[in-house]
């Protein structure tokens, strides 16, 4: 009876040893995967890119977009935002609504940390629920829009060019 409450006595600090071990394996893990990205900066810059339309400074809003958008939809891009604000008479305001996160990969697997920012438009006649993916630019430090959806409030009419991020649902709770 001796020699078992020894041998148990013994295998409790080892169970606890192990799980302790295993919980700061697991976190070292998780946590070295895990990088912090301050989302206000390209919030920033999208509010600056929607200034700039406000202000009627289409070319300076036009070179907030990334090379990669420019040249494969730019031109067809910017004839649908200057034809949106032509009929509806130009931006009046604009409203941050949320920010997050969009991690994008590339096509060599490079992840890049891109933020989805939210807004709402407001044009005279108009307004829209607009997304634009933010991406780390390519010439340098600085940020470009990669990506840009635009939902009419009155017509649910949906346009979207570049990098687009897709939301999905997979379960909730109530």
């Amino acid at each position: 009876m001796y020699f078992r409450l020894v041998i148990k006595m013994r295998r409790k600090p080892l169970i606890i040893a192990g799980a302790v071990l295993f919980v700061v394996v697991l976190g070292a893990v998780f946590f070295s995967k895990v990088h912090y990205v301050d989302q206000r900066p390209a919030v920033a810059f999208g509010e600056e890119y929607f200034s700039q339309l406000k202000q009627g400074q289409v070319d300076d809003a036009f070179a907030m977009y990334t090379d990669g958008f420019l040249q494969k939809r730019g031109e067809e891009w910017r004839k649908l935002l200057t034809d949106l604000d032509t009929q509806n008479r130009g931006i009046t305001d604009f409203k941050t609504l949320g920010s997050q996160l969009a991690p994008v990969t590339l096509s060599d697997s490079t992840d890049i940390p891109c933020v989805l920012v939210q807004y709402q438009v407001t044009r005279n006649t108009l307004t829209s629920q607009e997304k634009l993916t933010i991406c780390p630019h390519q010439r340098g430090a600085e940020y470009g829009i990669a990506g840009h959806e635009i939902t009419r409030s009155d017509t649910g009419q949906h346009f979207a060019a570049g990098i687009t991020i897709r939301q999905e649902t997979i379960f909730t709770t109530k």
